[in-house]
């Protein structure tokens, strides 16, 4: 007899979910699905699955009869952020189900989130380094190395199997689906092509701003070198932004940035943009960071690339302007000053930059190594697992992981460190508001 009933939304486009689903049959658990898209469908099947086809206002109502009918005990779903899954966690919390939220690792490479609630501004990971401290006793050094062979190629032709049938048919059988990027995949896949066609130039144009960002006078002193400080940049549309950040608007708040930095950064201070590697071409990055600069008078200090290693930037760099990028979490293991600028499951005192933004730019501190030791201990022992969503290695490797911690019955992050999801508030949303 089945004591658990696993209820699966939307995940990665890959075969990864219907391979956990089968894992976790074969342990005597029932498993069930709900097909938001044509898409849904087809890395679901030949299993079965039900279907929502019905307008968002009506999807909690609907949402909860399912769950009560079927008696869910468990939610899985890949990140909280995207509309459905928002719904569906306060749904399923309200009801007492166990919400598990699936996603790329905080840590990396090679590793997958398992998280209770939600991310970020939801997660239950504690802020606090006390609390961080208790976690990690006794834990393990979390593992670091590459495992797995990534491939371009294989994301690329899993996300068209993806939306080509929803762009095709799926007016025919989900006319009020809506598709949860922030672009039509259609306009997406031209400016990727775009881009293709620029690659060559691109590539140089990133390198000579990255020459330009570090460049260091012949015969100055290292001790005197300019600061340096550097923004991985991340997707506009991604719902770590939308939902995790102040106003939910990244041109907003890298604007605020460089009015900032060209207000209180020291006057031979340079300030570097790395495009996000998936950035489909059509933010107009080039033209919206050159207009600020030029606005604020800092076209000399500020520069942007499209490409080069994210890894030596931050070698490079004095400290690191993120929003809640898990490139900051990279910056804090190499060392370095971090300030988040939204919620971020790393932004803990000890750790990153807590002061204002104005500060940061003149005394950048880097984070307590034994806090980051402890910080790393107890984020890989409660919410991280070995795998991936592409590959044959990755993703055999992610199902056993995840399928043995969604098995456990223990609570590895109490319910006592549960967040309001109604509450967010973000140190810096005075700071970057429009103005300011």
């Amino acid at each position: 007899m089945n004591t658990r009933t696993f209820l699966f939304l939307q995940g990665p486009a890959s075969p990864f979910m219907r391979r956990l689903a089968a894992a976790l049959e074969s342990q005597n658990v029932a498993v069930r699905r709900i097909n938001f898209s044509i898409g849904d469908a087809v890395f679901w099947w030949p299993k079965h699955g039900d279907w929502f086809t019905g307008r968002q206002k009506d999807w909690p109502q609907f949402l909860t009869r399912y769950i009560l009918e079927h008696r869910v005990s468990d939610l899985l779903m890949l990140g909280d952020g995207r509309a459905v899954h928002a719904d569906a966690a306060n749904v399923a919390i309200a009801l007492g189900v166990r919400v598990h939220i699936l996603e790329h690792g905080y840590l990396r490479p090679d590793w997958l989130t398992v998280e209770p609630d939600g991310m970020s501004a939801h997660s239950r990971f504690p802020r606090d380094p006390q609390a961080i401290t208790a976690l990690a006793d006794g834990q393990p050094v979390a593992d670091t190395t590459r495992l797995f062979r990534s491939s371009f190629l294989t994301y690329a032709l899993y996300d068209l199997a993806y939306h080509i049938p929803n762009v095709v048919l799926g007016w025919l059988v989900h006319p009020h689906y809506r598709t949860h990027g922030a672009a039509h995949p259609v306009v997406e896949y031209s400016g990727w092509i775009g881009k293709a066609f620029k690659r060559k130039r691109r590539a140089k144009n990133a390198q000579a701003s990255i020459c330009a960002w570090a460049r260091h006078h012949p015969g100055t002193p290292a001790s005197s070198a300019p600061p340096l400080f550097f923004f991985p940049l991340q997707l506009p549309g991604d719902y770590q932004i939308i939902r995790h950040a102040p106003g939910g608007d990244l041109y907003r708040i890298v604007h605020a940035v460089i009015a900032s930095f060209a207000r209180h950064a020291p006057v031979d201070a340079r300030l570097l943009f790395k495009i996000h590697p998936i950035d489909n071409g059509l933010s107009r990055w080039p033209s919206r960071i050159g207009e600020a600069a030029r606005r604020h008078d800092v076209s000399d200090r500020v520069f942007l690339a499209d490409g080069g290693d994210t890894d030596v930037l931050i070698e490079r760099a004095t400290g690191i302007v993120t929003v809640n990028s898990t490139v900051g979490l990279t910056a804090l293991y190499a060392g370095k000053p971090v300030i988040a600028l939204g919620a971020a499951v790393y932004d803990v005192e000890g750790l990153t930059s807590q002061g204002p933004l104005a500060d940061f730019w003149n005394n950048p501190t880097p984070p307590d190594p034994v806090l980051l030791d402890r910080f790393l201990r107890a984020l890989a022992a409660t919410t991280q697992v070995r795998g991936g969503f592409i590959g044959e290695e990755a993703v055999a490797t992610g199902v056993a992981a995840v399928a043995t911690r969604l098995m456990e019955t223990q609570e590895r992050l109490p319910l006592s460190f549960r967040k309001d999801r109604s509450e967010k508030k973000f140190r810096y949303a005075a700071e970057l508001s429009p103005g300011e």
